[in-house]
């Protein structure tokens, strides 16, 4: 039962402006958006054979193969721990849910930006791993770093949802959003430890470490998907329910669904982890794993599907975004079916993460910096991405996945400026709700941009 600050309360949950939860929010979305670009401009090279095969022997001793290795490794890291996963979890969960709580702070202010600080160092130090000269120690500490700080995120998160909102609020009245980064935070703290754990090992162990590392990815790729898809189906519920005019349909069913991919998916897999070990866990398929991904997903599927039946949709760029991930967990969710299509699975996954981030994005930023992003540009973007996204998925090599990498390259491209535009243009007074009568949610009653006290 929450038992925080209310608007307005007391000042004894203050804290100062560097740990004010706006500001740890919008750290973690500039840190993702940096990210972002660089493992893009990483897999765009690759795959538009932007980096020739002379340069790359060069830069890598002589092995070629090696270097390609080493960039597509640093590609995937930047894409999930440093971009997707800090925007869905860090960056809209610390700068929303407080808002949503109707709270002053975070449970534990100074905790964020500790977080915050060693997720940044952790990505710097992964980003250094491209040097041939840097040990892939680095990369295994830095990686142990990053789980310290999801764990420390994930620790304030629980306790911001249970103790900052209103007197009197119950559980089951809070937003599906704050659900799913409270179920997200759960998550965390379940699997973090392990996570951490088997890095250590392969610390411990030596050898060849990158090796292990990729080991070890492989078997995290499980709970790493319902990871990214927790916060993202909580951002997308949200902007379903704010562009069909409609309140979610079927709550109850949209929330059992979290908490089975949540508590479930984390639980059979670390009792597998444990029981199993690693090399068990690398060469057995997740079949029971994928379905507690899968059958939650489904029935999440079924309740917009019946949102959108009874309301009245309409076309923005957040439900364009929002549209495009509904598709990738289709298109995923066939994959899964498929003999071997875990690697399928996960591409399509990490795509949909980025099409809520982008929902998410275009949502909000109204509500964050005073006014919205240029529509032309904006559908512009999301043009390109969902072009470049169905090239990149339907073939990595070859002319079609030349074609997807360049779009793609465009897409940051035309991100980067609305970025820039945004970031520089005066803050000015929108409506406390631009979105119109669906947006029904605590955020779209105070001032946009939310700024002191609101």
């Amino acid at each position: 039962m929450p038992t925080g600050t209310q608007f307005g309360a007391d000042g004894r949950h203050e804290s100062s402006r560097a740990g004010d939860y706006r500001t740890v929010g919008m750290l973690y979305l500039v840190m993702a958006i940096v990210a972002g670009v660089a493992g893009g401009l990483m897999a765009v090279g690759l795959q538009a054979g932007l980096l020739p095969h002379s340069v790359l022997a060069a830069w890598a001793g002589g092995d070629a193969t090696a270097a390609v290795e080493r960039i597509g490794r640093r590609h995937g890291m930047m894409m999930v721990f440093f971009c997707a996963l800090p925007a869905l979890f860090g960056g809209f969960g610390n700068w929303l849910v407080p808002l949503l709580l109707r709270a002053r702070a975070l449970a534990f202010p100074r905790l964020a930006l500790a977080g915050w600080g060693l997720t940044a160092g952790s990505f710097v130090a992964v980003l250094a791993g491209l040097s041939p000269a840097v040990p892939a120690q680095v990369s295994v500490i830095a990686l142990m770093v990053w789980c310290l700080a999801m764990l420390f995120q994930a620790i304030n998160m629980v306790a911001t949802v249970l103790n900052m909102g209103p007197m009197g609020q119950r559980l089951r009245d809070m937003p599906i959003f704050v659900w799913a980064q409270g179920l997200t935070a759960l998550m965390t703290v379940m699997v973090m430890p392990v996570l951490a754990g088997g890095l250590t090992r392969v610390w411990l162990d030596g050898g060849d470490m990158s090796a292990r590392i990729d080991g070890l990815l492989h078997v995290f790729a499980g709970p790493e998907i319902a990871l990214l898809l927790l916060p993202s189906l909580g951002i997308v519920s949200q902007v379903i329910e704010t562009f069909c005019a409609k309140p979610l349909q079927m709550p109850r069913v949209v929330l059992g669904a979290l908490v089975v991919m949540s508590v479930g998916g984390s639980s059979v897999w670390v009792h597998d982890l444990l029981h199993g070990g690693l090399d068990h866990m690398a060469t057995s398929a997740p079949v029971v794993q994928l379905g507690l991904i899968v059958l939650p997903v489904l029935a999440v599927l079924a309740a917009w599907v019946q949102t959108a039946r009874l309301g009245h949709m309409r076309a923005a760029v957040p439900m364009e975004w929002a549209a495009g991930f509904v598709a990738l967990l289709l298109v995923g969710s066939v994959m899964s079916l498929l003999p071997g299509g875990m690697a399928d699975v996960h591409a399509a996954t990490l795509y949909a993460a980025m099409f809520a981030v982008f929902a998410g994005f275009y949502y909000w930023i109204g509500k964050m910096v005073g006014h919205v992003a240029p529509r032309g540009a904006s559908r512009l973007h999301f043009g390109l991405t969902t072009a470049g996204t169905v090239l990149s998925l339907m073939a990595f090599h070859g002319v079609a996945g030349m074609v997807g990498a360049v779009l793609m390259g465009l897409s940051v491209l035309v991100f980067a400026g609305i970025v820039v535009q945004v970031a520089l243009s005066p803050a000015r007074s929108l409506p406390a709700n631009y979105w119109g009568p669906g947006a029904r949610t605590p955020e779209w009653q105070v001032p946009s941009p939310a700024h002191g006290d609101a």
